[in-house]
């Protein structure tokens, strides 16, 4: 098994979020077969490979409505993709991202397909959404991880994930202190509503010195990845690996562009 992790990648550590078609049993109109489904991941992060992309995470963001705990539906349907990417590509550092709310799914998820990291968006404290209200559910993570023996697999926690409102909102310094040092996280994610929004946070939060590695959710381009890894230690990204911008359901379905992903890894390694 690939022993490399996103914390031993020389330089800056990019994450492409693929985000999957639909899922037969999400019933939707451009729900595809699952063969169909795996044929699209394995040539998208093949394309991510090959421009030299170190680490990936599946996602089942098209399986919508987003329901508010995990469906068993979605542990098969990540677990079945995850394990395709996984044979083809076992030097990629590989993770894994659920729609739904859980700590446990997820976890299980990543350690069934020999993958190195999760993401979990509402690690601590408490949002609304369009699911509803959502819990952190970092204690929970953190013992099931244990209980499973996969404390080598890295929790990346979200900070005010731009998709829900926090309740009892605490100061952005105060609320990443929290998950990392006293909840443990292993990376920090932030995104704003916007690149500068987002630039603000990570400066903050660099500034308070909490010695957990950060990265950029979401806004990175190949204009301004420069700018944004002067305050991170990598980001994720997929809408700019797309040649349809914005957030609609052309753009999520779309498959990624080689050529646009080989300039922004050049921009980050030039």
């Amino acid at each position: 098994m690939n022993k490399q992790t996103l914390f031993s990648i020389k330089g800056p550590a990019v994450i492409a979020g693929l985000h999957l078609p639909p899922s037969p049993a999400s019933n939707q109109a451009t729900s595809v077969p699952m063969n169909q489904i795996i044929e699209f991941a394995l040539k998208n992060t093949a394309k991510a490979v090959r421009a030299g992309v170190p680490a990936l995470y599946v996602q089942d963001l098209t399986d919508l409505p987003v329901a508010p705990a995990v469906q068993p539906h979605s542990i098969a349907f990540l677990s079945v993709v995850g394990a395709a990417i996984r044979k083809e590509f076992q030097q990629l550092i590989l993770g894994v991202c659920m729609m739904s709310h859980g700590a446990r799914e997820p976890l299980a998820v990543a350690q069934a397909i020999g993958a190195q990291f999760v993401r979990i968006k509402v690690y601590t404290g408490a949002m609304v959404k369009a699911e509803g209200l959502l819990q952190g559910c970092a204690y929970d993570a953190l013992t099931y991880r244990k209980q499973i023996n996969a404390e080598d697999i890295a929790i990346l926690a979200d900070v005010y994930d731009r998709t829900g409102t926090p309740l009892g909102e605490m100061p952005l310094v105060e609320a990443a202190r929290s998950a990392s040092v006293y909840c443990k996280a292993d990376g920090l994610i932030l995104t704003g509503l916007s690149f500068n929004e987002s630039l603000t946070m990570l400066q903050e939060v660099q500034s308070a010195k909490l010695g957990t590695p950060l990265f950029l959710g979401g806004g990175a381009k190949t204009e301004n990845i420069k700018e944004a890894l002067q305050f991170c230690n990598g980001v994720i990204v997929s809408s700019s690996f797309k040649p349809v911008s914005g957030w609609t359901e052309e753009s999520i379905l779309a498959e990624w562009d080689y050529e646009r992903i080989a300039q922004f890894m050049q921009a980050v390694n030039g």
